[in-house]
């Protein structure tokens, strides 16, 4: 997938229509849950900071979608609510074609969201 894109919607119009439906679901969940993130596009993907640091990204891949926070530690601390999730690092992987959950979508982002407000 080619970088010719500038902002959310851009990226999500060039993501295959086998995901868009999911990572839609979860750029307005990502919205409605944290208003006040910036979005960015950095390294090939969509990008929301929260208080000036990485909140989370998104990204579709071949075969799965992503969820990143850039904090194992807090992804950590919501093991039980992953449990039925593939996860490696500060990644959360689930498949094109279902979305995350709100709930889980909200634990992981407050649990990052807690560690950017507590640095």
């Amino acid at each position: 997938m080619a970088a010719d894109f500038d902002d959310v919607s851009g990226y999500l119009a060039t993501v295959p229509e086998t995901h868009r439906p999911a990572l839609e679901t979860l750029y307005e969940q990502i919205k409605k849950l944290y208003p006040d993130v910036t979005e960015h596009i950095r390294w090939s993907q969509p990008l929301f900071k929260l208080d000036g640091q990485t909140l989370c990204a998104f990204k579709a891949f071949k075969k799965h979608s992503s969820l990143g926070v850039w904090s194992e530690t807090a992804l950590g601390r919501i093991s039980d609510v992953l449990a039925d999730y593939d996860t490696a690092e500060s990644t959360v992987r689930f498949p094109p074609d279902k979305p995350l959950p709100e709930r889980v979508v909200k634990a992981i982002l407050d649990e990052r969201a807690k560690e950017i407000r507590d640095e």
